[in-house]
Formats: C-alpha cells, structure tokens, sequence
C-alpha cells in the first residue's frame, strides 16, 4: 500500500532512510530543508512511502525538477507500484536518483515510454569516509569559496554539467542565489593557480553529522596536476573541523578511473551502489522549440513553445496563448502569469480564451509574483495593438 507522508509519519520514515543512510542523503536532506510537501522548490516535492503489513518498505518523492528520489533497500520488485503512484502527480517523471537496484528498474519502466529521451544512465560506485584523526597539513592554493566567486566558479560548474549532459535548469541569476546561499553555509570550495580558480567542489547534501560530496570538477586540460587532491583535502579537513561531520559520501562512475584512484588515495572506501539516470521528454515543438518576444521597455523575453493544448510541467511562470500564423509568426491573444503553468488550462477557461488558439509560450519564472505580473504588462504594451486579446 502507497500512503502520503503525513506530519505523524515523519519519525517512521527517516528511522527508514537513516538506516539506508549513505543512499539516503537527497531524500533525507530535502525532507529536513524543505518538508514533505511539494512546494515552489525545484527539490521540493510530495514524500510517499510503501507500507507492507505496517512496516515502512520504501520512501520515494518525486521533485518539481521531475526526479524522482527513491529509496527502496534493494526492492526493484516495488517498482511499478512507484511508477503508477507518480502518475497522480503534476509532474513528470524526468530522472531517477537512488539505490541502485530500484532506480534501475523504475528507469527501464520510464525508459519504455517512446516520448521519453534518456540522457543519463549511470552506475555509479558509493564511497564513504570516516572523519577520524587530526586533520593534515594543507597548501595554501585550496580554500572555501565565498559569495564573490561565483563569475569564477560559474563556467566550471557549467561545464561539469555539460560533461555529464545534465542541463542547465535554472536561470543564471537562479544559480547565483542558490551558489551564495551554499558558500554563506561553508559548502564549496575551490583550488587556485595564483587567482585562477581550476578546480571546484562542494556538498550537495547534509544531514545531521553526514555529508555528500558533488561537484568535483577541473577542465580536461588542468587534470593530473594536483588541483582535484588539493580541494578535495581542503574540503575534508574543513568538514572535519568546521562542520564536525563525522563521515563524508560520495559516488562517481564505475569507468571514471582516475577519480576512483583520487579518492580511494585520500581514504574513501567503496560500500555499495548508486542509480542515477536522467533524460527529457520533448513537447510538439517548433521554431527550435523558443521564440523571443520584444516588451515595450525593449527587454526580450526567452519563451519555450508548446501546441495546445499540452501537459507542461508545474512551477511559476508567464504564459503566451498564440495562434500560428501562415508567414511562420506568431499571434498573441492572451499575455498572463501563474502560479503553476500546470494550471494553464484552468486560466484558457476562466478568462475565455478564443479557440483559434494553436500554441502556448511558456517561461518558468520563480521571482515573485510582482516581476512576473511587469513582465505581462511590458508584452500586453507592445502587443496590444498587434492582434492581442483577452
């Protein structure tokens, strides 16, 4: 049986994860943030767990970025009793990220879906360290990164993202925020050769005395010179000293030998495996699936499009209701914002929207609802008198 993760459920299910903990962190660590409920978050979503004969058999939640976080201690068999939960949701199943043996058999179900596009397939090895002993001499080339690096750290982390074919989901002034928010918390680092920063790690999930490494980066180019062991010592001994963890995660793939060998060498040892698969699920697109549009002020507002009607994924955002024209263009007929653009539909009928509409433009936008609402009446200025309506 699928039951929600209510407030009175809350102890249960982390005794479950935290006895799974080392493939637990996401899970564990987006519940202590953020809670089990899907919010405006990216990694914010609705927690569930599988109940058989009043035990806890696995915890999963699918986030408004459309992973789905799972935790299911090996059970694969559980997997499209998940799956078809998930169906109830607003979002799509995107990715799946947790134990190996049921992310790996949720990804072949997600897989079979024919609109479905795999990015990612990954094995990846789980190690873990103890943080025990005093902490080693360090050079003076690593250190923790603070707010105004990010210009520096930016292009590095974009092309982590870019080797391992994970896009880039936010805007840049949406990373800039959340990458001040993880230096104000001690959790990036970077080495340095003189005043250029080469190579970058950081902790992409905590609980309690745990954390989890991510991020590790250097160009092609500036490996096999010592950068990598140099931030990766320096963030060892500052998660001994600083955060006092007690232990340090992290997982890599099974083929990414040279990184296997710099973490084994600094202590890391091998404990099991971890699933992480990712891929995209193409709308009816065209026109390279964005147009821009010109505000009054001159501003130009990247917009993704969509035919309507189509499912599109929820989250905040400003919405153009258009009609194909037969020269290739575009005519507005309703300019708005929402809340959640998974209601969409629920605006085309309240507001009466003509039905020569043929598509939907759409911009997820999570500034506050004052910035969405200046952005329609910039595009209801300019457009108004080319064929807009309400």
């Amino acid at each position: 049986m699928i039951q929600d993760v209510t407030d009175s459920d809350l102890v249960r299910v982390r005794a479950y994860l935290e006895a799974h903990m080392d493939t637990s962190l996401f899970l564990l660590s987006n519940l202590a943030m953020l809670g089990p409920r899907l919010g405006e978050h990216p990694n914010s979503g609705n927690y569930r767990c599988v109940v058989e004969q009043g035990t806890i058999v696995a915890v999963f939640s699918l986030t408004r970025r459309g992973n789905l976080l799972v935790q299911g201690a090996g059970r694969g068999d559980l997997a499209e009793q998940i799956l078809s939960a998930c169906d109830s949701e607003p979002i799509e199943v995107t990715g799946v990220v947790g134990d190996w043996p049921t992310a790996e058999a949720l990804w072949r179900l997600v897989c079979a879906d024919p609109r479905f596009e795999p990015t990612l397939s990954q094995k990846d090895l789980l190690f873990t360290l103890p943080l025990t002993g005093r902490a080693e001499t360090l050079t003076a080339n690593a250190r923790l990164l603070s707010a105004n690096d990010f210009e520096r750290w930016e292009p590095l982390n974009a092309a982590y993202l870019a080797e391992l074919r994970i896009p880039l989901e936010l805007s840049h002034d949406q990373r800039r925020g959340e990458f001040e928010s993880a230096a104000r918390a001690d959790r990036v680092w970077g080495a340095f050769d003189d005043d250029r920063l080469v190579a970058i790690a950081g902790l992409n999930a905590v609980y309690a005395r745990l954390g989890q490494v991510g991020g590790v980066y250097s160009r092609p180019e500036e490996r096999r010179k010592g950068y990598g062991r140099a931030v990766m010592r320096q963030l060892i001994a500052d998660c001994r000293n600083r955060h006092r963890f007690e232990r340090l995660a992290l997982f890599t793939g099974h083929d990414q030998l040279a990184a296997r060998r710099l973490y084994e060498s600094l202590g890391f040892q091998p404990v099991g495996t971890f699933g992480l698969f990712l891929g995209t699920r193409p709308g009816d697109t065209r026109a390279g699936q964005r147009f821009k549009w010109t505000g009054q002020s001159g501003e130009v507002y990247t917009y993704e499009i969509h035919e309507w009607p189509t499912r599109l994924s929820p989250g905040p955002g400003n919405y153009i209701f258009a009609a194909s024209e037969a020269a290739g263009g575009w005519r507005p007929i309703l300019i708005g914002e929402s809340a959640d653009l998974s209601d969409l539909a629920a605006h085309e009928r309240a507001r009466g929207v003509r039905h020569d509409v043929t598509h939907v433009h759409v911009r997820m936008n999570f500034n506050p609802v004052a910035v969405r609402r200046r952005e329609a009446a910039d595009l209801t200025e300019r457009w108004a008198g080319s064929g807009y309506s309400e």
